[in-house]
């Protein structure tokens, strides 16, 4: 054999015998790794149970703004501010108080409808409202209400400033009649009034309330009534027909000496309490003259101040009660009684008003 083939025999045996081994263990590696890829997998197991929610992350940087979008159609339009179903506003015009009288009497007499199921109310607001020689005539079931009785006032220049009919209530305003050539009324009422002033200042007459068989109550009610010429009378408050009187003050001042002047000149039955009667100058100054056809007066826990005294016509009867009363009877043709009443100085008056 020759030395070549003799030296590459060797050397193939060497390797054999060296790697042998190896090569062994590889391919039994792969066989073992091709069983195990041919065995077959499992079913799926159930579902494991949801973990807890982690904590939000931080809020991310705001984007930048897109473009506006078109305009949308314009909406029904709303119903005015000052629009209410039964109550009128009434408000100054800005051109004084001749156009705001103007104003006034414009709302009140374009009223339509009202009745006791369906009533109205005029709310003024803060002005002067002057009616001049126009009267303001309030129909029933028509309330008139202002702002206040220092920042309302409606004025007038005539015999009556305002006439109000049954069922209406006047409150929370002034109301003055001034008439130098005549007679002034501030305020006809068969109505109601509530937290007001009346002031009437008149030539041959004045009287700040007439209350005419009113339908509510008087209630602090401050009346005041003037007059100066000759032969004139000044009445804080007249009453006809039964009327209600609770608190407030009614006075009279008549500054001519032949005048007469009375706080309440009562012409029907007529209940005061807590209120202040009172009557200064002319020729007889009554607190209380009562003049009616067997009217009864009654006057309870108030106040009465005139030099004229009491003044009670024949058939008729004064009751006062709990009272500070002058203590002076001028005319007690009627009856008069006074229990429990005292003086000015706090002494006892007597049971006959004296």
């Amino acid at each position: 054999m020759p030395r070549n083939k003799t030296y590459a025999i060797a050397v193939l045996l060497t390797v054999a015998v060296v790697a042998g081994p190896a090569l062994a263990q590889g391919v039994a590696g792969s066989r073992a790794a091709k069983q195990h890829a041919s065995t077959k997998v499992g079913p799926r197991g159930p579902r494991g149970p949801r973990g807890a929610k982690g904590s939000q992350g931080p809020r991310g940087l705001s984007g930048v703004a897109g473009p506006a979008g078109a305009a949308g159609a314009p909406g029904a339009t709303g119903s005015s501010a000052d629009s209410f179903l039964r109550t009128i506003v009434v408000s100054p015009s800005g051109d004084g108080p001749t156009a705001n009288g103007a104003l006034l009497l414009a709302a009140v007499g374009g009223i339509a409808g009202a009745a006791g199921s369906s009533p109205y109310l005029v709310w003024i607001e803060p002005g002067v409202y002057d009616l001049g020689a126009t009267r303001l005539n309030v129909p029933s079931h028509v309330d008139v209400q202002g702002s206040g009785e220092e920042v309302t006032t409606i004025e007038g220049e005539g015999p009556v400033t305002l006439a109000a009919a049954a069922d209406t209530e006047i409150r929370q305003l002034t109301v003055t009649d001034t008439n130098g050539g005549g007679s002034a009324e501030a305020i006809d009422t068969s109505g109601g009034l509530r937290d007001l002033t009346a002031t009437a200042d008149g030539g041959s007459a004045a009287t700040a309330v007439l209350a005419n068989g009113p339908t509510m109550p008087l209630v602090n009610v401050t009346a005041t009534a003037t007059t100066a010429e000759p032969g004139s009378f000044a009445r804080g408050i007249e009453t006809q027909n039964a009327v209600r009187i609770d608190g407030g003050s009614y006075s009279a001042f008549d500054n001519a000496a032949s005048s007469q002047s009375a706080g309440l000149f009562a012409e029907s039955a007529t209940l005061t309490t807590d209120a202040t009667l009172q009557a200064t100058g002319g020729s007889a100054a009554y607190p209380v003259d009562v003049v009616g056809s067997s009217a009864t007066v009654r006057i309870e826990a108030s106040t009465l101040d005139g030099v004229g005294g009491f003044f009670v016509a024949p058939g008729d009867t004064l009751d006062v009660g709990g009272s500070q009363i002058p203590g002076v009877v001028a005319s007690v043709s009627g009856t008069a009684n006074c229990p429990g009443d005292w003086l000015s100085n706090f002494a006892t008056a007597s049971a006959d008003c004296s």
